[in-house]
């Protein structure tokens, strides 16, 4: 029997890769379009007249990627930083019932699968995009920002994920003083 966190990884896995998937797709034909630069759709795939071509196409077109990755990695820190129902403001969320938008209000369990797939997507595009950058395919500086953006957002989940510990050991000392309170006036 396969666990519901695996599930449920799967399911909120799903669209994410399709939506990088064919953002590879269709910014490898924009900016092919854009650049004025003739290509082939083979068996073999997208092919280009020089590998000079193949890389400038492949640079821009990751890049086009890592903007979407970073769009959908902010979406999920906003979300853990501003709507995280342990720690989200009573204004802010009397506000967003108020506008019928409660739904932005996520659990801990929500916020760290979603910010668990988008983080496993941003370290394999970085592993797939530091072998093609080695193996002359893509430019360094697409690397380089790829492994920017990887770092940032791993700290800011950190720094999320610590205060969300902090939160609950200062719930449990406030209920384990509320215990004692309770066991001394019996």
């Amino acid at each position: 029997m396969v666990s519901k966190v695996l599930t449920r990884l799967i399911d909120k896995a799903i669209l994410p890769a399709i939506l990088l998937l064919a953002t590879r797709i269709i910014s490898i034909v924009l900016v092919s379009k854009c650049l004025k630069l003739e290509f082939e759709v083979s068996t073999k795939g997208f092919v280009f007249g020089s590998i000079e071509d193949y890389v400038k196409v492949n640079s821009y077109s990751a890049l086009v990627m890592i903007i979407i990755l970073i769009l959908g990695l902010l979406f999920i820190l906003i979300k853990s930083l501003v709507f995280h129902e342990s720690h989200i403001k009573p204004s802010v969320t009397s506000r967003l019932f108020s506008l019928k938008i409660s739904s932005l209000i996520q659990s801990s369990f929500d916020l760290y699968t979603q910010g668990a797939i988008w983080l496993s997507y941003s370290y394999l595009l970085l592993l797939v995009n530091g072998v093609m950058t080695l193996s002359g395919l893509m430019y360094k500086w697409v690397f380089l920002i790829t492994l920017a953006i990887t770092v940032v957002t791993t700290v800011l989940f950190i720094f999320d994920i610590e205060e969300e510990i902090k939160i609950g050991k200062e719930n449990v000392e406030y209920y384990d003083k509320d215990d004692r309170y309770l066991q001394e006036k019996e």
